[in-house]
């Protein structure tokens, strides 16, 4: 996992395998970035290899706990094959997916434009 600053945004970068057997330290571990001082955090995803349903809940499980502390989350999924998940589970009208982390800083929104709330889920 790999931090790093760019315009304002806490960009975190995963990469590997995101699954059941490394959840937890993965969640602690992304949890720990959201701070009182940073409000703008992306979560790119764009490099993971695999993904499963544990994974998918600490992606939103890290978006809603940046929401409940009134913090902005972004999600880079690229083209992948979890992007897909996302939109078939629906997670795409709650959470805030790009294609890539440039299009997320230029795209200036709290909630995605769904008029869904990720309280809601």
């Amino acid at each position: 996992m790999l931090s790093t600053m760019k315009q304002g945004y806490r960009i975190i970068s995963l990469e590997g395998e995101m699954n059941y057997e490394n959840s937890r330290h993965i969640s602690k571990e992304l949890l720990s970035f959201i701070t009182e001082e940073q409000h703008h955090y992306i979560l790119d995803v764009s490099r993971l290899e695999s993904i499963d349903s544990t994974g998918l809940g600490i992606l939103f499980s890290f978006c809603k706990t940046c929401h409940i502390r009134k913090k902005e989350s972004k999600l880079v999924a690229g083209n992948t094959s979890w992007y897909k998940l996302l939109h078939f589970s629906k997670l795409d009208r709650v959470l805030s997916i790009y294609p890539d982390v440039s299009t997320a800083i230029l795209t200036c929104k709290m909630e995605p434009a769904t008029g869904f709330s990720i309280l809601e889920y």
